[in-house]
């Protein structure tokens, strides 16, 4: 019986469960591992030596940094194992014999001890005072409960420090089961909680119970992860073999002409698909490896929270629970890559694309260049077109290689990329990059092109002037933004009106709103929004005017708060609308859709104080202001609160800043008087725009343009390059 009890014990829990996975042999002093996995103590030893002093767990690959020494002892497994090999060791044939005096056959076991006794030495077991509390069996009762398998009945563990003290209590402050010498010792009150050890496993049985639950939810996703990697895996496969069959076909459309080509389009899809179903193969692996993790733990965890003790399941809480945290917030869907490449025919039979080309002699006389600029602004770029053609004049495409180098004011040559078309032509992109006189020389096969070096000037400083003459010509104006086209948008205070100008200031239209107010319509500044609406400050009938581009207008609000609307603007992160007011010196914060939120400041001098004009705000939605009568900027964070202000011009005070604008880069440009200047976004000065000779009078609004140039408002509109 003793041995079918034994047989039917392995069979529920299977010899794998009770082998160590190193030696394949059963285990010899159990060491658990942070991440539950248990090995014999020794091979442990062995494995860290031939991995080179580190010790990585054999089943998950996990690094474990606690010395070998101090990991925990797995009583659970140690407690199966010697059921396992008591009951094999018993026999009907062979009885045990009594283990205190060695001579007369066992009638009794005490499950405490543990000891086989007779019926002798069993009375005086009996009258030992420390020992009457044991649970002493006879052997038909303890061969009974052996039969059974019933592993809840076990040996009673005793205190690794206090050899015949039992671990009845568990102490919460350490999270260990303890003795009672050790909560007089080691564990005493009241640095340390105590509880009933049963007590204590009963509680975190049922927290176990729900976390194995969550283990076996991520058991299915992770499962399920697997089967859509290898149904991903035959789709790989399947759309691998229809692409191949479309190559087939085309290549039997042009016959053996394009034979090479079907092998290198079939090569490609093979390639792409071995690639393709190298990671799904590696996604699969990975999600085994993780799926074998998963059950090998809720497999150890769910044979020990029906067969293991209190001192068994409390003895790697921490370890526990650590570990199904670790496995239940693993990716269990992971990111498939399953496009391949796709094959699309050419054109029909188009033979010259598919073999090659010929290639001939060029002639450099009598190649030609296109688009050659008269003069390039810092910063700006053309792009030209090398035609290359033979002694004849004919495009071809050539045999030598064209070359194209650059250099600045006498600066040594730099090599400029070129493109080539492959129909004879070129592209190359000249950009201004200093100003002077910029060289480039174009060759091919070491001769220069006709024309080649040829020298372009590079200007900065004031390049255009707009609105001087004509319709277009602007009276007193005031704020001037840039639309999504690269318009000039212009607050033209006196013409009554706000007007467009293009890029290469020609007039366009304006927004006039003739007899739609109570009085004429007189604007200070203009603004617009990311979906195009022109937000536009009219302080002649004390209200913020909204249009769309063609000047219909969307609405018009502010009435009630405002009596004297300057400068505009529009936080980029949060869309509010912010309008400073002339007469009250404060700011009005709305919505787009014209509800007030809030105002702020107040006439003075000291932070938060202003006499201003103009606002703008950077990418980050800090608002800078133009403080004009206390000759600084003040800069406030996305929430409206002071942050600084700087008043430096680099070698002077700023005086009277009127207008303010931010480029992409978030750098900061002041029109002042009789200057235009250029910060970093804390204030830093960097440069001076304009110069001396540009006769800037009284500079107000100022915007920078979409490709960098910077434009300001000085009676008419001047556009200057850095």
């Amino acid at each position: 019986m003793a041995m079918a009890a034994a047989k039917s014990l392995l069979d529920e829990l299977g010899e794998d469960f009770l082998s160590c996975s190193i030696c394949l042999e059963f285990y010899k002093n159990p060491k658990a591992l942070p991440c539950l996995h248990t090995f014999c103590e020794q091979c442990l030893v062995d494995f860290k030596v031939k991995s080179g002093g580190v010790l990585k767990c054999a089943t998950c690959r996990i690094q474990c940094d606690t010395p070998i020494q101090e990991l925990k002892s797995n009583f659970f497994l140690t407690s199966l194992l010697d059921t396992f090999q008591r009951q094999g060791q018993q026999s009907t044939d062979h009885p045990p014999m009594c283990e205190i005096c060695k001579e007369k056959t066992a009638t009794h076991r005490c499950v405490d001890c543990p000891q086989f006794s007779c019926d002798v030495c069993v009375e005086m077991h009996e009258h030992i005072p420390p020992l009457r509390s044991h649970q002493v069996l006879k052997m038909d009762e303890y061969r009974e409960i052996e039969s059974k398998s019933n592993l809840t009945v076990q040996s009673k563990v005793f205190c690794s420090d206090h050899k015949d003290s039992q671990l009845k209590f568990y102490c919460d402050t350490c999270q260990v089961p303890v003795c009672v010498e050790c909560t007089i010792v080691e564990h005493r009150v009241p640095e340390h909680v105590h509880r009933d050890l049963q007590k204590v496993a009963d509680e975190y049985k049922t927290q176990l119970r729900e976390m194995l639950g969550q283990l076996k939810i991520k058991e299915k996703q992770v499962e399920k992860g697997k089967a859509a990697a290898e149904s991903t895996r035959e789709e790989i496969s399947e759309q691998c073999e229809a692409e191949k069959m479309k190559v087939r076909k085309r290549a039997k459309e042009v016959m053996e002409r394009v034979k090479e080509e079907e092998k290198m389009l079939i090569d490609a899809l093979d390639e792409s698909a071995r690639m393709a179903l190298k990671d799904a193969a590696m996604t699969i692996d990975e999600m085994e490896f993780h799926h074998g993790n998963i059950i090998n733990t809720h497999h150890y965890l769910d044979t020990m929270v029906h067969h293991g003790n209190a001192v068994h399941i409390l003895s790697t809480i921490t370890e526990t629970r650590t570990r199904i945290m670790q496995l239940v917030a693993m990716e269990s869907n992971p990111l498939i890559m399953k496009d391949i490449i796709e094959f699309q025919s050419g054109s029909y039979l188009a033979s010259c694309e598919l073999l090659g080309v010929i290639k001939f002699d060029a002639c450099s006389s009598k190649c030609t260049i296109d688009n050659i600029p008269k003069q390039l602004m810092k910063g700006e770029s053309v792009n030209l077109l090398i035609t290359t053609r033979d002694s004849r004049g004919k495009q071809i495409i050539p045999r030598q290689d064209v070359k194209v180098k650059t250099r600045i004011n006498d600066a040594s040559w730099e090599d400029i990329d070129v493109t080539e078309n492959n129909n004879g032509t070129y592209q190359v992109i000249i950009t201004g990059k200093m100003k002077g006189i910029q060289e480039v020389a174009m060759t091919i096969g070491n001769q220069h092109i006709q024309g080649s070096p040829f020298n372009i000037p590079v200007i900065r400083g004031l390049v255009q002037t707009v609105g001087k003459a004509g319709q277009g010509e602007l009276n007193n104006p005031w704020g001037i933004t840039i639309n999504k086209h690269g318009d000039f948008v212009t607050a033209d205070r006196l013409n009554k009106r706000v007007v467009i100008h293009d890029r290469d200031g020609n007039y366009k239209q304006s927004f006039e709103f003739t007899d739609q107010f109570v009085k004429p319509f007189r604007p200070w500044d203009v603004a617009i929004s990311d979906d195009n609406a022109y937000f536009m400050t009219d302080d002649n009938n004390k209200q913020i005017v909204v249009s769309d581009e063609n000047g219909k207008i969307i609405t018009k609000f502010g009435s009630s708060e405002i009596d004297n609307p300057y400068g505009i603007t529009i936080n980029p992160v949060t869309k509010n609308v912010y309008v400073s007011e002339w007469s009250k010196h404060c700011i009005r914060k709305y919505t787009q859709g014209g509800k007030y939120i809030k105002s702020f400041w107040k006439k003075g001098s000291k932070q938060s104080e202003y006499n201003g004009c103009m606002l703008a705000m950077n990418s980050k939605g800090m608002m800078y202001v133009a403080d004009r009568d206390n000759g600084r900027i003040q800069v406030l964070n996305s929430d409206d609160k002071f942050m600084f202000q700087f008043s430096s011009m680099g070698d002077s005070t700023m005086s009277n800043p009127r207008g303010v604008a931010i480029d992409k880069n978030d750098y900061v440009y002041v029109s002042s008087e009789n200057k235009v200047t250029k910060y970093d976004s804390y204030g830093q000065f960097i440069c001076r725009i304009d110069s001396d000779k540009d006769g800037l009078s009284v500079p107000c609004g100022v915007a920078v343009c979409n490709d960098g140039k910077i434009a300001v408002v000085d009676n008419c509109i001047k556009v200057f390059v850095e």
